[in-house]
């Protein structure tokens, strides 16, 4: 189901368009069952679950290979989330408006 609409999905490619990514990833995230929202109190970060293994894959099928280097150390899809999140996101008085809308 996920070869539907992952296309969809734009690949990262740094910060130039971090948000039309963050955007598109966090539902198609939603439609295959995966809250990166959620703390990683499971397994205290060690092992990663099927699931979780699964949800990785996912998430590095958005990015662009340029920047696998950035988050292969990262176990759970939430952590690797956070990196990406730290690493591209711009916060602006423009791009913090629009995430307000997105938030609410």
């Amino acid at each position: 189901m996920a070869g539907n609409y992952i296309l969809n999905v734009p690949k990262l490619r740094r910060r130039e368009n971090f948000g039309k990514w963050a955007f598109a990833v966090e539902n198609f995230l939603i439609l295959e069952g995966v809250d990166i929202n959620k703390e990683d109190a499971k397994n205290g970060g060690n092992t990663a679950s099927v699931d979780e293994q699964k949800a990785i894959a996912k998430l590095v099928m958005t990015i662009d290979p340029s920047l696998y280097v950035h988050i292969k150390s990262e176990k759970t899809v939430q952590s690797m989330w956070k990196k990406l999140k730290s690493l591209f996101r711009v916060v602006t008085l423009v791009s913090h408006a629009e995430l307000a809308c997105y938030e609410t």
